[in-house]
């Protein structure tokens, strides 16, 4: 079994959400326990930096979301933050953490990525500062694997080497990352958004969210008469 993550922190979770649906949620319990974390943030991006606008408003993402995770009983362990609705546009990931880092001081963050977004990484706004301030976890893509995410952490500047009693790495100024083979990161929310608008109800989609898309008449839904 993988070597759990270590010390008290606060996972953040960023993304579009559009819409949240159960894959997100069933990954961020699974982060929770297995890297033992206080808590973990959704932090909906009101515009995300690369990509196109969203399919509905920051403010019906965000009240989706909170639906999503008062139904799953999580003790509040899991929360949607609104944080980036307050910062320019667009959301650039450094911006958040110092944002919630001055909020919050003396609290340890880590960020959750895809291991496809690790290749991506030293070209993200100020990439080097923001590898200071986190600790990454590092989600399985199926396109990806332990060699690569190897090579590109270790290719980092400043780099990152392995650790294999501990089963992470380790980076300047204490900061790590681990790898989580176990799970894989959710599906875009494209697919629900299709079957959405063709009528059907998706599978991944939460009963709570579901009824909010249904008030509200998201994604092109309409009631059958």
């Amino acid at each position: 079994m993988p070597a759990p993550c270590e010390g008290r922190t606060i996972g953040l979770f960023g993304g579009t959400f559009d819409p949240v649906h159960s894959g997100h949620v069933h990954l961020a319990r699974h982060v929770l326990d297995r890297c033992r974390l206080d808590s973990l943030l959704f932090i909906p991006a009101p515009r995300p930096p690369h990509k196109r606008q969203t399919a509905v408003s920051f403010a019906h993402r965000a009240a989706m979301l909170e639906a999503a995770l008062l139904a799953a009983d999580n003790h509040g362990r899991m929360q949607c933050s609104y944080i980036e609705e307050h910062l320019p546009t667009p959301s650039y990931t450094i911006n958040t953490v110092e944002a919630l880092t001055r909020q919050a001081p003396g609290q340890r963050f880590s960020l959750i990525i895809g291991a496809d977004s690790l290749f991506d990484l030293p070209h993200w706004r100020r990439s080097d500062e923001l590898l200071a301030l986190v600790d990454l976890i590092v989600v399985r893509r199926d396109t990806v694997d332990a060699v690569m995410i190897n090579q590109a952490l270790v290719s980092l500047d400043p780099a990152f080497h392995f650790d294999e009693p501990q089963g992470r790495w380790n980076g300047p100024g204490g900061r790590t990352v681990t790898y989580l083979s176990d799970i894989e990161l959710p599906v875009s929310s494209s697919s629900i958004r299709k079957e959405l608008a063709l009528g059907r109800v998706p599978a991944m989609l939460p009963p709570a969210v579901f009824a909010y898309i249904k008030t509200h008449h998201l994604y092109g839904w309409r009631d059958s008469a």
